[in-house]
């Protein structure tokens, strides 16, 4: 099974993150958009996990959850991994308690360091990809135009939200996208 851990978002998150794709859309890029109801923000990639090791990863999870409090967030700035001059990543910021959630991005990865899960090479930062250009050789030709309407979109603000659930998430790779099934879900405390 192919699992990660995600922070869930409300519909209306979701359907701000689609009308900035459809702006981006515009642009002509040659991306792999991520389907709205797939969207969601990564906490930890476990990757292939044998079912036998499911109860215990659910049991690490839960115990490194209880008591978290939901988190406050807003949508804010539409940017690019790299760069947005060599965008190969297109995802939407986020603003409001990141170190709350990079706290709890710490958490989950402490969870399951013992069981195997190796840390990320690189420090959390909070973002919902929105599309992944697709490669070629060479530079992107769409690389361009998409670079312009993530210029005009860096000053985004968007839906402000409570992120209240954590979900651990199967990923089945199809030849039409992803389809993600929760495994099981945690409620963080409202303060």
């Amino acid at each position: 099974m192919r699992l990660f851990v995600a922070l869930e978002l409300p519909p209306e998150v979701k359907q701000a993150a689609a009308l900035v794709t459809a702006q981006l859309k515009k642009s002509g890029a040659d991306v792999k958009w991520v389907a709205g109801d797939n969207l969601h923000l990564t906490l930890k990639f476990l990757g292939e996990v044998a079912p036998e090791g499911l109860a215990g990863l659910k049991a690490a999870l839960a115990q490194a959850l209880a008591g978290r409090a939901a988190l406050d967030l807003a949508l804010e700035g539409c940017w690019a991994f790299p760069s947005p001059q060599r965008p190969q990543v297109v995802w939407l910021g986020l603003t409001g308690q990141l170190e709350a959630l990079a706290g709890l991005a710490q958490a989950v990865q402490a969870a399951v360091e013992p069981l195997g899960f190796a840390p990320e090479g690189r420090a959390f930062q909070a973002h919902l990809t929105l599309g992944r250009l697709r490669r070629g050789r060479g530079p992107s030709p769409s690389a361009r135009p998409l670079a312009q309407a993530l210029a005009g979109l860096a000053g985004y603000q968007g839906a402000e939200f409570l992120a209240r659930q954590v979900a651990l998430m199967e990923s089945t790779l199809t030849p039409r996208g992803p389809i993600y099934q929760p495994l099981a879900m945690w409620e963080l405390a409202k303060t």
